[in-house]
């Protein structure tokens, strides 16, 4: 596989967590088969950019802008196309579900201040309760474990089984 298909690969991996989808749903909206978008995203096969189609149309999201090497979507990507697509119930039911924990972490929790000290998991648990977010313990902690770039996790020294998650300084 090229480096622009590499590069699209971790592009569109980004594109579907900054809306917080599963494959399943992402495929779904974006009109083209699971199996074509592990294969885009994957990076193992190579692809047409045909496949891309409908992924540009429903995120309206450039392919040029997915083949850059330095792609960021839109911070509030969610909310755009929830507010898009308002009016087209099976798609705004889909983008009005509870998203994807790394989409919660990366794009409501991290950019808050939340993370500056250390916290237990229970305490992580309530700041997404009180957006209205119900996850469990072990479901957060394998989310922050898969964040080691952002995240740091230490040993809680007089808790046994607990864990203090932190973001990364720098």
């Amino acid at each position: 596989m090229d480096n622009t298909s590499l590069i699209i690969s971790t592009n569109v991996i980004e594109l579907r967590d900054a809306l917080g989808l599963s494959q399943k749903d992402f495929a779904l909206l974006a009109h083209i088969s699971p199996s074509t978008l592990v294969n885009i995203e994957s990076g193992r096969k190579s692809f047409r950019i045909k496949s891309l189609d409908g992924i540009i149309n429903f995120t309206t999201i450039k392919l040029e802008d997915l083949s850059k090497r330095n792609f960021a979507p839109p911070k509030n990507l969610r909310e755009i196309l929830t507010q898009k697509y308002k009016a087209v119930p099976a798609i705004h039911v889909i983008l009005s579900r509870e998203p994807s924990i790394p989409y919660c972490i990366k794009y409501k929790m991290l950019p808050t201040n939340f993370l500056n000290t250390p916290r237990e998991t229970n305490e992580i648990k309530r700041f997404f309760s009180d957006i209205g977010w119900n996850f469990k313990s072990n479901s957060l902690h394998t989310a922050l474990k898969r964040m080691p770039k952002v995240i740091e996790i230490k040993r809680h020294e007089t808790k046994g089984n607990t864990n203090f998650y932190q973001k990364r300084k720098g």
